[in-house]
Protein backbone atom coordinates (compact mmCIF):
# COMPACT_ATOMS: atom_id res chain seq x y z
CA UNK A 1 0.00 0.00 0.00
CA UNK A 2 1.41 3.00 -0.65
CA UNK A 3 1.44 6.13 1.55
CA UNK A 4 -0.09 9.38 0.85
CA UNK A 5 0.87 12.53 1.43
CA UNK A 6 -0.98 14.63 4.44
CA UNK A 7 0.23 18.00 4.13
CA UNK A 8 -2.03 19.88 6.18
CA UNK A 9 -2.40 23.02 3.84
CA UNK A 10 -2.54 22.18 0.18
CA UNK A 11 0.07 24.43 -1.63
CA UNK A 12 -1.99 26.03 -5.15
CA UNK A 13 -0.31 24.42 -7.81
CA UNK A 14 0.75 25.60 -11.14
CA UNK A 15 1.11 24.63 -14.75
CA UNK A 16 4.55 23.28 -14.27
CA UNK A 17 3.69 21.47 -11.02
CA UNK A 18 0.55 19.50 -12.77
CA UNK A 19 2.40 18.22 -15.85
CA UNK A 20 5.35 17.40 -13.52
CA UNK A 21 2.62 15.07 -11.76
CA UNK A 22 0.99 14.12 -15.09
CA UNK A 23 4.61 13.08 -16.17
CA UNK A 24 5.34 10.83 -13.29
CA UNK A 25 2.22 9.05 -13.10
CA UNK A 26 2.11 8.81 -16.48
CA UNK A 27 5.70 7.11 -16.28
CA UNK A 28 3.87 4.86 -13.30
CA UNK A 29 1.06 3.68 -15.68
CA UNK A 30 3.45 3.02 -18.62
CA UNK A 31 5.79 1.32 -16.79
CA UNK A 32 2.66 -1.15 -15.68
CA UNK A 33 1.95 -1.20 -19.60
CA UNK A 34 -1.63 0.72 -18.83
CA UNK A 35 -2.89 3.71 -20.48
CA UNK A 36 -5.14 5.84 -18.11
CA UNK A 37 -7.63 8.92 -19.56
CA UNK A 38 -8.55 11.52 -17.27
CA UNK A 39 -10.82 14.54 -18.22
CA UNK A 40 -9.62 17.50 -16.42
CA UNK A 41 -12.58 20.65 -15.30
CA UNK A 42 -12.56 23.69 -13.19
CA UNK A 43 -9.69 26.38 -12.60
CA UNK A 44 -7.16 22.96 -13.54
CA UNK A 45 -8.48 22.95 -17.14
CA UNK A 46 -8.26 26.93 -17.65
CA UNK A 47 -4.40 26.32 -16.55
CA UNK A 48 -4.02 24.27 -18.86
CA UNK A 49 -4.98 26.15 -21.68
CA UNK A 50 -4.91 29.75 -20.65
CA UNK A 51 -1.96 32.39 -19.17
CA UNK A 52 -4.02 34.44 -17.84
CA UNK A 53 -5.17 31.33 -14.76
CA UNK A 54 -1.63 31.60 -12.91
CA UNK A 55 -2.43 28.58 -10.54
CA UNK A 56 -5.03 25.82 -8.97
CA UNK A 57 -5.80 24.69 -5.72
CA UNK A 58 -6.17 20.71 -6.84
CA UNK A 59 -6.53 19.47 -10.43
CA UNK A 60 -10.57 18.66 -10.60
CA UNK A 61 -10.64 15.73 -12.95
CA UNK A 62 -12.28 12.52 -14.12
CA UNK A 63 -11.02 9.27 -14.71
CA UNK A 64 -12.48 7.54 -17.70
CA UNK A 65 -10.78 4.97 -18.68
CA UNK A 66 -12.52 1.82 -18.29
CA UNK A 67 -11.25 -1.09 -16.17
CA UNK A 68 -8.31 1.02 -14.62
CA UNK A 69 -9.71 3.33 -11.97
CA UNK A 70 -7.85 1.87 -9.13
CA UNK A 71 -4.82 2.05 -10.51
CA UNK A 72 -4.41 5.41 -12.35
CA UNK A 73 -5.66 6.26 -8.22
CA UNK A 74 -2.40 4.62 -7.23
CA UNK A 75 0.05 6.03 -10.17
CA UNK A 76 -2.06 9.69 -8.71
CA UNK A 77 -0.58 8.65 -5.06
CA UNK A 78 2.54 8.03 -6.04
CA UNK A 79 3.08 11.19 -7.65
CA UNK A 80 1.80 13.05 -5.20
CA UNK A 81 4.52 10.99 -2.54
CA UNK A 82 7.16 12.03 -5.17
CA UNK A 83 6.10 15.96 -5.35
CA UNK A 84 5.06 16.71 -2.08
CA UNK A 85 1.69 17.30 -2.65
CA UNK A 86 -1.40 17.28 -0.93
CA UNK A 87 -3.40 13.40 -0.94
CA UNK A 88 -6.05 15.95 -2.40
CA UNK A 89 -4.51 17.37 -5.41
CA UNK A 90 -6.60 14.94 -7.69
CA UNK A 91 -10.17 16.16 -7.12
CA UNK A 92 -12.51 13.55 -8.38
CA UNK A 93 -15.86 15.33 -7.00
CA UNK A 94 -16.31 17.32 -10.04
CA UNK A 95 -18.34 13.97 -11.61
CA UNK A 96 -21.23 15.72 -9.91
CA UNK A 97 -21.17 18.67 -11.89
CA UNK A 98 -20.07 17.04 -15.10
CA UNK A 99 -23.10 17.24 -17.93
CA UNK A 100 -25.12 13.84 -18.29
CA UNK A 101 -23.92 12.49 -22.00
CA UNK A 102 -20.66 14.23 -21.77
CA UNK A 103 -19.10 13.63 -25.58
CA UNK A 104 -15.70 14.07 -26.65
CA UNK A 105 -17.14 17.11 -28.85
CA UNK A 106 -17.38 18.93 -25.25
CA UNK A 107 -13.63 18.16 -24.59
CA UNK A 108 -9.64 19.30 -26.31
CA UNK A 109 -6.77 17.10 -26.14
CA UNK A 110 -4.35 18.36 -23.68
CA UNK A 111 -1.61 16.05 -23.75
CA UNK A 112 0.04 12.28 -23.11
CA UNK A 113 2.20 11.68 -20.72
CA UNK A 114 5.45 11.44 -19.78
CA UNK A 115 5.88 11.96 -23.83
CA UNK A 116 3.98 12.02 -27.23
CA UNK A 117 5.83 9.04 -28.21
CA UNK A 118 5.88 6.92 -25.05
CA UNK A 119 2.78 7.74 -22.98
CA UNK A 120 0.97 6.00 -20.06
CA UNK A 121 -1.28 8.77 -19.23
CA UNK A 122 -3.64 10.62 -21.69
CA UNK A 123 -5.11 13.98 -20.64
CA UNK A 124 -8.54 15.85 -21.93
CA UNK A 125 -10.06 19.14 -20.53
CA UNK A 126 -12.99 20.58 -20.91
CA UNK A 127 -13.23 23.05 -23.83
CA UNK A 128 -13.61 26.64 -22.90
CA UNK A 129 -17.61 27.25 -23.88
CA UNK A 130 -18.01 24.04 -21.41
CA UNK A 131 -16.24 25.13 -18.86
CA UNK A 132 -18.17 28.83 -18.54
CA UNK A 133 -21.28 26.53 -18.19
CA UNK A 134 -19.79 24.92 -15.22
CA UNK A 135 -19.01 28.74 -13.87
CA UNK A 136 -22.21 30.60 -14.37
CA UNK A 137 -23.67 27.27 -12.35
CA UNK A 138 -21.14 27.84 -9.89
CA UNK A 139 -22.20 31.43 -9.26
CA UNK A 140 -24.39 30.82 -6.56
CA UNK A 141 -22.00 29.59 -4.20
CA UNK A 142 -19.22 31.54 -2.08
CA UNK A 143 -15.89 31.49 -3.58
CA UNK A 144 -12.29 32.78 -2.14
CA UNK A 145 -12.00 36.23 -4.02
CA UNK A 146 -14.84 35.06 -5.96
CA UNK A 147 -12.89 33.34 -8.26
CA UNK A 148 -15.43 31.58 -10.07
CA UNK A 149 -17.01 35.10 -11.36
CA UNK A 150 -13.81 36.37 -12.10
CA UNK A 151 -13.07 33.28 -14.49
CA UNK A 152 -16.54 34.08 -15.92
CA UNK A 153 -15.45 37.00 -16.98
CA UNK A 154 -12.26 35.70 -18.49
CA UNK A 155 -14.45 32.97 -20.44
CA UNK A 156 -16.86 35.01 -21.50
CA UNK A 157 -14.40 37.15 -23.12
CA UNK A 158 -12.47 34.15 -24.30
CA UNK A 159 -15.86 32.77 -26.29
CA UNK A 160 -16.97 35.99 -27.04
CA UNK A 161 -20.28 36.06 -25.43
CA UNK A 162 -21.30 39.45 -24.06
CA UNK A 163 -25.05 39.46 -23.68
CA UNK A 164 -27.29 38.27 -20.77
CA UNK A 165 -28.89 35.45 -23.24
CA UNK A 166 -26.01 34.73 -25.02
CA UNK A 167 -24.70 33.38 -21.37
CA UNK A 168 -27.87 31.43 -20.73
CA UNK A 169 -27.40 29.98 -24.33
CA UNK A 170 -23.83 28.68 -23.45
CA UNK A 171 -25.49 26.81 -20.24
CA UNK A 172 -28.51 26.05 -22.45
CA UNK A 173 -25.84 24.52 -24.67
CA UNK A 174 -24.60 21.93 -22.28
CA UNK A 175 -26.88 21.73 -19.75
CA UNK A 176 -30.53 21.56 -21.52
CA UNK A 177 -33.43 22.60 -19.57
CA UNK A 178 -31.63 22.26 -16.37
CA UNK A 179 -32.21 25.88 -14.91
CA UNK A 180 -29.89 28.25 -14.04
CA UNK A 181 -29.51 29.25 -10.15
CA UNK A 182 -31.77 31.72 -8.95
CA UNK A 183 -28.59 33.69 -7.36
CA UNK A 184 -26.44 32.91 -10.98
CA UNK A 185 -29.43 34.35 -12.96
CA UNK A 186 -29.50 37.60 -10.92
CA UNK A 187 -25.94 38.41 -11.72
CA UNK A 188 -25.73 37.63 -15.45
CA UNK A 189 -26.26 40.97 -16.51
CA UNK A 190 -22.92 42.63 -14.05
CA UNK A 191 -21.35 39.72 -15.89
CA UNK A 192 -22.14 40.23 -19.59
CA UNK A 193 -21.44 44.03 -18.59
CA UNK A 194 -17.66 43.39 -17.06
CA UNK A 195 -17.31 41.26 -20.11
CA UNK A 196 -17.86 43.48 -22.59
CA UNK A 197 -15.59 46.16 -20.45
CA UNK A 198 -12.64 43.66 -20.39
CA UNK A 199 -13.07 43.14 -24.45
CA UNK A 200 -13.08 47.11 -25.17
Amino acid sequence: MLEISSLADPTPLDRTKVEEAFRITGQYLLDRKALGEIVVYGGSAILLQFDWRRTSMDVDARIVSTGNHGLVVEAMHYAANRLGLHSSWLNESVAMYARRGEENADRVFVGTYPSAERFGLRVMAAKPSYILAMKLAALERFTVEDRDYQDAINLGAECRVTTTEGLRAIFRKYFGDEPLPRSAELRLRDLANAIKTKLD
